[in-house]
């Protein structure tokens, strides 16, 4: 921050669960560095634990002071009615979630993330992607191998179950393809299968009661082996048609799956274009009504050479300091902030690229969507 610069501490009191009150304080300099001007937003450290803060920059007053209950992002779940459809959640998911190298080109997850780390971040909803190679079901991006397999993938969710088993997890599966190999759909559910009752092959779309401790399984490969899956598939899509803008919907056993996946952008200089489609997608869900669609929704994008997966969620050049363009994280970001202001949050499941990074230092976008869960609470 630039010295002179004025600057507010600004104490609160919460009522805890047990009735009782705590005091606090965060601390905001009220001119801001030019990056944080333009991008509207900063997120704050409070001086007590369990609240999560942020400022939120008004062009015409000194802006306002957004303070969440922060549940911890490891059990949040538990701490939310049984009744709850799984639609109904503010899910913070990962695109392409076990993508940790490949830079550049490839990686959409930093590599001190791995999907036990995810878990412990609060993502719920894992994007894996698979080819069978040397007898085994390997994470690909694209051409690229990820170093790790779906067991391994799968045991560190059985790790976490353990330590956590009033949570919920939902993996969607797919195929890298080329090639097709004969035996993916086989060897996917026999792994599955390895673990008991441990996940669950209905293909309806569940309240958080049915699947505490469980995991969801969700296919995104064809139907034509589904004689393997005598339990079901899971929540499979009866459509995903390729880098639609406008997105599509298809029904799950009678719930509406509304679904973006808008990824196929020209360049960075798309942002605010995949921006405003990922806004799009959500706003419909501020104000749900009874047997509202499960919204799913991608803010990753990405082309090569001109718009990697890392600018599009980061941004391009050095955009803390003012030089370059904010990522979709970012601006994302500020959007939720700015409904949160006046009450509101996303009923939808959202997933991102590079979910630690939202543009200002370690700002957490999975442990925002985690805290919009108790807004009003």
């Amino acid at each position: 921050m630039r010295g002179g610069d004025p600057v507010v501490v600004i104490g609160f009191v919460l009522p805890t669960s047990s009735g009782d009150k705590v005091d606090g304080s965060v601390t905001v300099q009220i001119n801001q560095l030019p990056h944080v001007r333009r991008r509207g937003w900063l997120s704050l450290e409070a001086s007590i634990e369990g609240v999560l803060a942020y400022y939120l920059l008004d062009p015409e007053t000194a802006g306002t002071v957004l303070l969440f209950r922060n549940p911890g992002t490891r059990d949040f779940l538990t701490q939310l009615d049984d009744n709850t459809p799984i639609g109904d959640l503010t899910l913070p998911g990962t695109h392409e979630s076990c993508a940790l190298y490949g830079f550049f080109i490839s990686q959409c997850q930093q590599t001190a993330t791995p999907v036990a780390q995810q878990l412990v971040d609060g993502v719920r909803f894992f994007d894996v992607r698979l080819r069978v190679e040397n007898g085994r079901l390997e994470t690909y991006h694209g051409v690229r191998p990820e170093r790790s397999t779906l067991k391994e993938e799968l045991d560190a969710i059985e790790a976490f179950f353990r330590q956590h088993p009033q949570e919920t997890v939902i993996v969607s599966i797919k195929e890298e393809t080329p090639p097709w190999h004969p035996d993916f759909s086989q060897m996917v559910y026999n792994e599955f299968k390895s673990y008991g009752d441990r996940w669950r092959f209905a293909e309806t779309v569940p309240t958080l009661g049915e699947v505490r401790g469980k995991g969801i399984i969700f296919t995104r490969f064809d139907r034509s082996n589904e004689g393997e899956w005598p339990e079901g598939m899971g929540i499979h899509p009866t459509t995903w048609p390729d880098s639609r803008r406008e997105g599509f919907h298809w029904d799950c056993k009678g719930t509406t799956v509304k679904t973006q996946d808008w990824y196929r952008v020209d360049s960075f200089i798309e942002i605010p274009e995949k921006t405003e489609v990922v806004i799009n997608s959500l706003a419909p869900t501020l104000s749900p009504q009874q047997g509202s669609p499960w919204t799913i929704s991608f803010a990753s994008a990405s082309n090569f050479p001109m718009a990697p997966p890392q600018w599009i969620a980061k941004g391009v050049g050095f955009p803390i300091w003012g030089l370059g363009v904010d990522g979709v994280n970012a601006r994302v970001t500020k959007w939720l902030l700015e409904q949160a202001a006046v009450g509101k949050r996303p009923r939808a499941t959202l997933l991102t690229d590079f979910y630690h990074q939202a543009g200002d230092g370690n700002a957490s976008i999975a442990e925002l969507l985690v805290a919009l869960n108790f807004l009003n609470n």
